[in-house]
């Protein structure tokens, strides 16, 4: 019978990543990172790794490496979708960081297929050693999934460290805040408003709260008109935008007092609002002042430009990387959670034209 090493057929000694690695004295992860010219390995170390590969004669097969360290050095990344700057940037940030750090990045997505049904069992399928998740609402059933796979995951968009997983956020409260601060130099805060997206997506959940809570911080209790929820579109923010013109809470004036300013979910929602403030006949930013959020290609080409709160998501998915491996280096490592930056960026939307 042959031993655990050798070919089940010929009889010859399989030499594995495995071997590499105890020769070497270092981790599969090193090994792999050597065999991908990662620079992320210091060149001693590398030296000893490529001293062992020859010395063993080992050859990096991939299946080879996959049968023969149980381990397939590709990370799986689970979007609710492929479109969308948002999406593009994350899986940009993630795949140059996989591959840098020596593995692969295999993506799918959780989006619904035309049975109307969500694609289920995308983790824990064998195929990769540990999952990026991307879960954008608290109430999503997929939580239930990435629970029941006992393989090492990383949430990214929601906290789920106290359920136990690595997580990776973004600031919403900074990002809202800096908005609120900023729109109330120029408005009073009972015509400051809110218009999110979805009510249970996790991030409009964050920035809308956040709104609230900027506007008590200035000594004004908010009233239950000024926070809204829809949808991540334009229509959305045109259509709530046209149905306050319609109340005359946006009624044409040059006076000061009757400024009207909002702090958007993202830049869809408020360029469907500066679409139906040119409609009505309103100008941005004198009588309406305009913020979003994710500063995407539209709002540097949209009419006035549109002030943002800009969003690191390469640095996300880089990110979310780093905790992924760092869990299947070391499955006993502390749960973190870790909450990105974001940056407001002003332009004409929300300020005076000489700005």
């Amino acid at each position: 019978m042959p031993t655990p090493n050798e070919h089940p057929r010929t009889g010859t000694k399989h030499i594995s990543i495995r071997d590499v690695a105890r020769a070497a004295r270092c981790s599969i992860a090193t090994v792999s990172r050597v065999l991908n010219e990662s620079p992320s390995v210091t060149r001693p170390t590398a030296d000893k790794v490529q001293e062992a590969i020859k010395k063993l004669g080992y050859t990096p097969n991939p299946l080879a490496q996959v049968l023969g360290s149980r381990s397939t050095h590709v990370i799986g990344l689970a979007l609710p979708r492929f479109h969308g700057e948002f999406m593009s940037y994350l899986l940009a940030g993630a795949d140059e960081e996989a591959t840098t750090l020596g593995y692969h990045l295999l993506t799918t997505t959780i989006a619904t297929g035309v049975d109307g049904k969500r694609r289920r069992k995308i983790i824990g399928s064998g195929l990769v050693d540990g999952m990026l998740v991307v879960i954008t609402d608290a109430e999503d059933p997929l939580t239930r999934d990435v629970l029941e796979a006992g393989i090492p995951t990383v949430i990214l968009d929601t906290d789920m460290s106290k359920q136990g997983l690595d997580s990776v956020i973004l600031d919403n409260d900074k990002g809202a805040r800096d908005a609120v601060d900023h729109l109330l130099r120029w408005v009073e805060p009972g015509n400051l408003y809110f218009v999110g997206g979805t009510r249970g997506n996790f991030d409009t959940i964050q920035r809308a709260r956040a709104f609230s809570a900027a506007l008590s911080a200035a000594g004004f209790e908010p009233s239950p008109d000024q926070v809204s929820f829809g949808e991540y579109s334009m229509d959305w923010g045109k259509e709530w935008a046209m149905r306050m013109i319609q109340r005359k809470s946006f009624a044409p004036s040059s006076a000061p007092e009757s400024a009207i300013a909002v702090l958007a979910a993202n830049d869809k929602i408020a360029c469907g609002i500066i679409h139906a403030a040119h409609e009505a006949q309103l100008v941005v930013p004198d009588q309406l002042r305009v913020v979003g959020f994710n500063d995407s290609l539209i709002s540097r080409i949209v009419e006035p430009q549109l002030s943002s709160i800009a969003l690191p998501m390469a640095e996300m998915g880089a990110v979310a990387v780093r905790l992924l491996i760092r869990r299947l280096e070391n499955n006993d490592a502390e749960v973190l959670c870790r909450r990105l930056p974001t940056r407001l960026v002003i332009r004409q939307s929300s300020t005076a034209r000489n700005f």
